[in-house]
């Protein structure tokens, strides 16, 4: 069975920005859970400091995710070419 070439998604300058709020939002909470597991391996008795940053971090994302989904729901930008 031949596999078919996937067809390019294509996204207005909107849902381009947000999909990379989303990648950077992303990013940010991975870089403070590793920040806290390098803390833990460490020995670090205050490594509880970035509960309360993981959650804003957290937030972020929720909220840039649900912007970028939102838009292409609202917007029909990520049709694909036909």
């Amino acid at each position: 069975m031949a596999q078919r070439e996937q067809e390019p998604v294509v996204y207005c300058d909107v849902a381009r920005r947000l999909l990379d709020a989303f990648g950077e939002a992303v990013q940010e909470l991975m870089q403070l859970h590793e920040h806290q597991f390098l803390a833990i391996i460490d020995g670090d008795a205050d490594c509880s400091r970035f509960d309360a940053l993981i959650h804003m971090a957290n937030e972020r994302k929720y909220k840039a995710k649900y912007s970028y989904l939102q838009h292409l729901e609202t917007h029909g930008c990520s049709k694909k070419w036909h």
